[in-house]
């Protein structure tokens, strides 16, 4: 299978938003309980571009298959070291490699933060290995933090430093 891993584009934006708002859905491996609009979706992705945290794709054959971001892990300035990582893959392609060639680009790509936290609900274990594999450490978990779909649903936090951070020093 031939992936290219690249910049997105805005007109990726609703590939992008079709795979998370499947997680959404039908997933708990998300917190949101709606869809996030089209609208929406470009908002987040012209605030991503304008505030230079970068969103990458992976394409096979034309199409969007996957997507990982950065992101603000908290709005207040102390916190602009760090950012939060977003991963997924179209549930068609899962387990084939794409999200750690997504998490890896993007670590090399990341070298203005001197910390990526990854937020992963425990019952995506696939996640969980995931961030493992790419070298993320478990900070903590939060017992019982969220409830979505009649279920109360652990959080675990895991971190990095991406190396483009750690050849800085």
């Amino acid at each position: 299978m031939n992936i290219t891993v690249r910049k997105a584009k805005r007109t990726d934006v609703p590939a992008i938003n079709e795979i998370l708002n499947y997680a959404i859905l039908n997933t708990n491996y998300n917190m949101n309980e709606n869809a996030r609009s089209l609208e929406d979706a470009y908002k987040w992705f012209d605030d991503h571009e304008r505030e230079d945290y970068p969103v990458l794709v992976a394409v096979y054959d034309g199409r969007t298959i996957g997507w990982v971001s950065l992101s603000h892990f908290r709005q207040y300035s102390g916190y602009n070291c760090t950012a939060e990582v977003s991963v997924y893959v179209s549930e068609s392609y899962r387990h084939r490699g794409v999200g750690t060639m997504l998490l890896t680009e993007l670590e090399r790509i990341s070298g203005r933060f001197h910390t990526l936290v990854a937020v992963i609900t425990d019952n995506n274990t696939a996640s969980l290995s995931l961030h493992s594999r790419c070298g993320f450490i478990p900070v903590c978990t939060f017992r019982e933090l969220a409830y979505k779909n009649g279920t109360y649903i652990s959080v675990t936090f895991m971190s990095k430093r991406p190396y483009s951070s750690i050849q800085r020093k």
